[in-house]
């Protein structure tokens, strides 16, 4: 009896001990909960069968709650490199759909006669937006003007937060209608060769078109247009470019059909 009475008391010591433990846990100031993510969702239909989530922000269009591929918003999803459709193991110019194996010799988009055949397209052709070719008509990558409307603070709010431990932001409307309406953008990085970087430091995502030096006044052939996200003492969001051959993800937007 003894014995049972010393064993019962060491479990009871130890149940407090982890009572204990857990009230001294803090919960995380920047975590939000998916019902933060949930109001004004529409469902639309794609080509694949399947149906995908989006939201009105009150902009003109409607974004997508998650990254092409991703079943959560705070998933990475798909990588992809600028133009291509496919994802791949290694993202470099040695494999770079739109090049002859190096960023001298560029077959497509190519707006320096030093680099390749000059054709002048700036702007991603509808074959080559990934996009329309798993979701569809009506569904597009964003322009760099979405991406500033999203910026523009008469638009929308940018919070950082924390989804299921994802650290990205929280993009919430403050237009007449649609307050409260928001979305979640992780920081996911890059991929570089075979090699992810900068997870959980910077998000970029692409755009449709090349990137224009507004110092030089021209498009620059081997880098295209992204959206750069960072959490840093100062958050900071603008518009930068990225070589094309990198793999990104890509957050779709739907226009109607």
């Amino acid at each position: 009896m003894k014995k049972n009475l010393l064993t019962l008391s060491a479990a009871a010591l130890l149940s407090l001990s982890a009572l204990m433990f857990t009230g001294c846990e803090k919960e995380d100031p920047d975590a939000i909960k998916m019902d933060d993510v949930k109001k004004g969702i529409q469902m639309i239909p794609a080509v694949d069968g399947k149906e995908y989530e989006v939201v009105d922000l009150g902009v003109g269009v409607l974004w997508a709650t998650c990254n092409m591929g991703a079943n959560s918003p705070e998933q990475t999803g798909s990588l992809y490199a600028w133009g291509e459709v496919e994802t791949k193991g290694l993202y470099s110019w040695t494999n770079y759909r739109w090049t002859e194996g190096n960023d001298l010799d560029f077959t497509k988009y190519c707006t320096s006669i030093d680099l390749g055949p000059v054709d002048n397209k700036t702007t991603l052709d509808s074959l080559d937006e990934v996009t329309l070719k798993v979701l569809g008509d009506g569904w597009r990558i964003p322009t760099e003007d979405d991406f500033r409307e999203l910026l523009t603070t008469r638009n929308c709010t940018a919070k950082w937060c924390k989804l299921n431990g994802v650290g990205g932001y929280l993009f919430t409307s403050v237009r007449k209608g649609y307050e409260g309406n928001s979305i979640f953008i992780p920081l996911a990085g890059m991929r570089d060769n075979t090699t992810t970087r900068f997870k959980g430091e910077y998000g970029w995502y692409w755009c449709n078109a090349l990137y224009y030096n507004t110092l030089d006044r021209k498009y620059n052939t081997k880098e295209a247009n992204a959206l750069l996200l960072q959490h840093t003492d100062i958050d900071n969001h603008y518009m930068q470019s990225r070589p094309r051959c990198l793999g990104l993800p890509i957050r779709a937007i739907y226009v109607g059909q």
